[in-house]
């Protein structure tokens, strides 16, 4: 920490007025790559099936869109999307379900159980994420294919309003693999290298890069703890900037797209409060590809 950064108010008052700063705005960005990926991957599913786009092409194009389907939906699970203003609410569950029809993925469930997560991470009988945990990155890529229900029944066992929302989600989630059954019928080879393969593949991408780097290893639990800055050898645009995802597990209405901005004014408070890896956080966040090797809090 810096002499300036001694020296300035590190109250948790303090900080909420700086985090503040950063919420509330329409998140414009998220919007344009939530429909336009799915926009994307249809047209190249249909330009596949008429002969007009390769499958090693296609599949190439649809996976890229595959691994970048789940983060607009996230963002709209927290309303972050529509900056939480009353008037443009509805774009985030249309948005946020536009973007996962590739994934088949209801929003509705992804949501309900991505609160839990935030309310219960790392708890081992909570938290909806915690089959991500493991001590290689093959670990969570197959994890999120076995489809561990265990916690999430826990919760729909006890909470009426998440077992409701999970029975909507799952209709949702249902009707697109009909879907894709049928085109399986119809156009084998393309919808599996187009369609079935990528979505296998940007699932497990996403299970890496969202529920297992960020919480690694996974055995702490709280506000300042649960999360941790890390790097790895690769530009962080990669993995979808998930290096500031401690920034939103510490303030969730701070839209993805400001993550940098906040870390770079956080960063005092998060050296205070000992937020695991804080003080490897550069001063300058935004623009830096924040090479390095991997951390392990």
């Amino acid at each position: 920490m810096t002499l300036d950064e001694t020296l300035i108010d590190l109250s948790p008052k303090a900080e909420r007025a700086v985090a503040r700063q950063y919420m509330g705005r329409i998140q414009w960005e998220m919007i344009l790559i939530g429909i336009g990926q799915s926009s994307i991957w249809i047209t190249t599913l249909v330009l596949s099936i008429v002969g007009v786009v390769p499958l090693w092409l296609g599949f190439i194009i649809t996976t890229i869109c595959m691994c970048m389907a789940y983060l607009p939906s996230h963002e709209g699970q927290h309303g972050n999307l529509s900056g939480r203003q009353e008037r443009w609410k509805w774009i985030d569950p249309v948005v946020g379900q536009i973007s996962l029809v590739g994934l088949k993925q209801s929003h509705e469930a992804l949501r309900v159980t991505h609160m839990k997560h935030h309310a219960h991470t790392n708890d081992p009988e909570l938290d909806t994420n915690y089959d991500s945990k493991g001590d290689h990155w093959w670990q969570p890529a197959l994890a999120v294919h076995r489809g561990d229900m265990e916690n999430i029944a826990r919760h729909a066992e006890r909470d009426p309003a998440f077992f409701e929302s999970l029975v909507k989600g799952i209709t949702v989630a249902k009707f697109l693999s009909l879907i894709q059954l049928t085109m399986v019928i119809m156009f084998p080879l393309e919808t599996l290298f187009v369609w079935w393969l990528p979505s296998r593949i940007g699932l497990s991408y996403i299970y890496i890069y969202f529920a297992w780097e960020p919480h690694r290893p996974g055995t702490q639990t709280g506000r300042y703890t649960d999360t941790r800055f890390w790097t790895i050898p690769a530009p962080r645009f990669l993995c979808h900037s998930m290096q500031t995802h401690v920034i939103h597990h510490m303030y969730p209405t701070i839209p993805h797209w400001d993550e940098p901005k906040a870390m770079e004014a956080l960063r005092p408070f998060m050296i205070e409060r000992d937020v695991p890896g804080a003080e490897r956080i550069p001063e300058r966040v935004r623009f830096n590809p924040l090479l390095g090797l991997t951390s392990e809090n």
